[in-house]
């Protein structure tokens, strides 16, 4: 009975020995496992960084460029207000030549009817 302690002792030894080795084996893997994940929090910040910077500038071009859009556009409005207070815009004198004809045609048929009217008028007097 006395070899069996020594046998258990003997196989305890060998399991707490070997426990250590894994456990130690499970440490570095897990230290390893710290350091990959540090190096990879590192990279995705250092990407994150990258990602918020390109961004920035993307903003500042997109402002920049709706900046110069409406400079142009602010231009281009007051150029033809301006061809219009002159009195040289094609597309508004065409309809307003139009409309001068058309006045034109109207007075001239006012003018005609009223003279008939006072025709009418007067031989309505005269036959009286």
């Amino acid at each position: 009975f006395a070899a069996m302690p020594v046998h258990r002792d003997r196989e305890k030894k060998e399991s707490t020995a070997e426990e250590m080795e894994v456990e130690e084996q499970e440490q570095e893997a897990s230290s390893s496992e710290e350091e990959d994940s540090d190096t990879s929090s590192e990279d995705c910040e250092r990407r994150r960084m990258e990602c918020l910077d390109e961004m920035s500038n993307l903003e500042k071009q997109f402002t920049d460029l709706k900046d110069q859009l409406y400079r142009e556009r602010l231009s281009q409005v007051n150029s033809k207000l301006a061809e219009v207070e002159a009195g040289r815009a094609a597309e508004y004198l065409e309809p307003l030549a139009v409309l001068l004809e058309n006045m034109q045609v109207r007075t001239k048929v006012a003018e005609v009817y009223e003279c008939i009217w006072m025709h009418v008028s007067v031989l309505s007097v005269c036959f009286t």
